[in-house]
């Protein structure tokens, strides 16, 4: 899985796993619960395809994240380009006509179980899946399992090794800084097309593009590259600035709406600064609420009755990062009141969505439906949950007790943990140094060397 991964510059030099039911976290108190692993909670994911053009029923054949593109794009009769590592699922009829619109959905942070466990609450989901191609063996192929990173696969129909997108954010090594990949909405660091590039190009820029997401590093690999790159045109883009509360964009690549440039989430708790005895009263704080769906549907709604989606013959895309439960499962975990809740609100208001688009085009569409990665459960025991800067102290105390300056970046989400090779030659060290000691700390299933892992993916 990480081998799918490797990306020569990016990947760091250290690759860990935590064992089974142990996870590594931020010490920020708005994320105790932290995806990543290549353990089922964090890799199997809903998979499924409603449309007239759709094959119902439930297919156990294995499925992953690269497989959505390429589906789609043979629903509008184009192929993805040779960078494509996925296959064209077979659900789609023999002898179909493109649909009007293509619909994916991106459920950040969405396990495939809560579709069992929590089926009564999501209605619409769960008719949906009866009504529709649903993939019950479908899981990532990759790590680490996160939202840039599984965004960016299932846009582009590829691994991480080709894109490469290899985690949330990399250290630049030369400019000794860390970088968030995606940041300000910037599409420069994903290396291949994605399905909305290839449809742009397909059409020569007049299919309507709509993409949203409510993080830029989910928008941005949805959006595609836009007007950045040579005979790109903007698409629209909607990313959630958590700091202001609007939606935001980058306009050099994409374009905002004039109708979205004023929305403003601080109307969610204009009533009440409290959801469930939580504050939520900043536009951070109320993303981690069954609130936030509800402007996010609103935001999705507003740009289908705006925008002149499914009124040309020309098929148009519609492209969501739906993140309640993401948020919400970061904070609270999966087996909470707070996501039961909220689970509830995203399926209510995705029928909003989904109702907002049958009012333009009847039931011509195509809707593909997947996660990004999902979420583990609480663990067993306290000490069974870890934090970044421990890991980094671990190492440093080991190997470094005096300078302190052998890990230069760890981000949890990530898995891979960035040394400063200069330092550890200094030191008399190598990574097989480091690895070995990692291997041995009763929280870690493994701990691999770039070099092991470049290795493997020489021979995929």
């Amino acid at each position: 899985m990480f081998a799918r991964s490797y990306f020569p510059g990016r990947t760091g030099q250290l690759l860990i796993v935590p064992r089974e039911g142990d996870f590594i976290t931020r010490t920020d108190p708005d994320f105790p619960y932290m995806h990543g692993s290549p353990w089922p909670y964090d890799v199997e994911i809903p998979l499924m395809f409603a449309g007239p053009a759709v094959k119902v029923g439930t297919y156990s054949m294995p499925a992953a994240q690269q497989d959505v593109a390429p589906t789609l794009a043979a629903a509008l009769g184009v192929h993805m380009p040779p960078t494509s590592t996925g296959r064209v699922l077979p659900v789609l009829k023999t002898g179909m006509t493109p649909p009007r619109v293509v619909v994916l959905i991106v459920l950040d942070g969405m396990r495939r179980d809560y579709f069992d466990r929590y089926a009564a609450l999501m209605p619409t989901f769960t008719t949906l899946r009866q009504r529709g191609a649903w993939f019950a063996q479908a899981q990532l192929s990759i790590l680490p399992s996160n939202t840039a990173v599984g965004h960016s696969t299932i846009a582009t129909g590829t691994d991480p090794a080709v894109h490469g997108i290899t985690g949330t954010n990399l250290y630049d090594r030369i400019g000794r800084v860390r970088r968030e990949i995606f940041a300000g909405a910037e599409p420069g660091d994903l290396m291949a097309l994605t399905l909305a590039d290839v449809w742009q190009f397909a059409t020569s820029g007049r299919a309507i593009v709509l993409a949203q997401a409510s993080i830029d590093r989910a928008a941005t690999p949805l959006a595609g590259h836009g007007a950045c790159q040579v005979n790109g045109v903007s698409a629209v883009l909607a990313s959630y600035d958590p700091r202001s509360g609007n939606w935001s964009t980058n306009p050099r690549c994409y374009r905002l709406p004039a109708y979205l440039k004023e929305v403003n989430a601080s109307a969610l708790w204009a009533g009440n600064a409290e959801w469930m005895h939580h504050k939520i009263d900043t536009p951070s704080a109320v993303r981690f609420s069954a609130l936030f769906p509800a402007f996010e549907a609103d935001a999705m709604v507003a740009m289908i009755e705006h925008e002149p989606v499914g009124e040309d013959g020309i098929a148009d895309l519609v492209l969501l990062n739906y993140k309640g439960a993401d948020f919400v499962g970061h904070k609270y975990g999966p087996d909470s009141q707070e996501l039961r809740a909220t689970l509830g609100e995203m399926d209510r208001h995705l029928a909003r969505i989904l109702g907002a688009l049958e009012k333009k085009v009847g039931n011509d569409y195509l809707l593909a439906v997947t996660a990004d990665h999902g979420m583990p459960s609480e663990p067993s025991s306290t000490d069974r949950r870890h934090f970044a800067p421990s890991i980094i102290d671990l190492l440093n105390n080991e190997f470094d007790p005096e300078g302190k300056q052998l890990v230069t970046a760890f981000d949890a989400e990530n898995l891979q943990i960035f040394i400063d090779e200069d330092r550890l030659a200094k030191l008399g060290l190598t990574l097989p140094d480091l690895a070995r000691f990692l291997r041995s700390q009763p929280f870690l299933f493994w701990a691999f060397t770039s070099d092991e892992v470049r290795q493997a993916a020489a021979g995929l």
